[in-house]
């Protein structure tokens, strides 16, 4: 009877340091990760679960999205020249809640004179989330923010023809298309 019970305590206790920790194994296969597409290979293959993604910036930094400014070259507003956008814009009213689109650390918040009052979150794998031209922030730099909460207001500030909240993701150097990964929960969501 005590091998028995002892059988069962190491097989419990195996279940908690015998499985190769999930999130290094995650961390080290979206190193090289910079689209959607791929995130979401990744979370088929591995199989990632709903309780493991909120580290990655995969949602809407708004409630109700009305993409007025997509990603890349466009007319700049202001400036009357082509440009490359680095972001999405979403037309809304002053005021109106941004949401961190995934969970980490903030770690950059201040003022430009063309993005006005930003916030620039660091999540897991290297990924940057950028939230530009806020009316009011709601986090400091250094504080820990939860996928979905309310970090900021939009405003205008900055170079801006109107209210509007300017949103990127960043890898390294490189700017990343917000649109599809602001889809990924619901695409991992919808194939489970």
């Amino acid at each position: 009877m005590k091998y028995i019970i002892l059988f069962f305590a190491v097989l419990l206790h195996l279940s908690v340091y015998g499985q190769p920790n999930r999130k290094s194994e995650i961390e080290k296969c979206m190193g090289k990760i910079y689209s959607p597409t791929e995130l979401l290979k990744i979370a088929d293959s591995l199989p990632m679960s709903v309780n493991e993604l909120p580290g990655y910036p995969v949602i809407f930094p708004v409630k109700e999205p009305h993409i007025s400014s997509g990603f890349g070259k466009r007319k700049h507003p202001v400036y009357k020249t082509q440009k490359f956008h680095t972001g999405i814009d979403f037309a809304e009213v002053r005021g109106a809640p941004v949401y961190a689109t995934g969970s980490g650390v903030v770690v950059r918040k201040g003022y430009d004179s063309g993005y006005g009052n930003f916030i620039e979150i660091e999540h897991a794998g290297g990924f940057r989330s950028f939230y530009a031209h806020l009316s009011k922030t709601l986090v400091n730099a250094g504080d820990s923010v939860r996928m979905g909460k309310h970090i900021a207001c939009v405003g205008n500030s900055g170079l801006t023809t109107g209210y509007h909240l300017h949103y990127e993701i960043r890898k390294g150097n490189r700017f990343l298309n917000p649109i599809n990964w602001c889809y990924c929960l619901f695409e991992i969501v919808k194939n489970k």
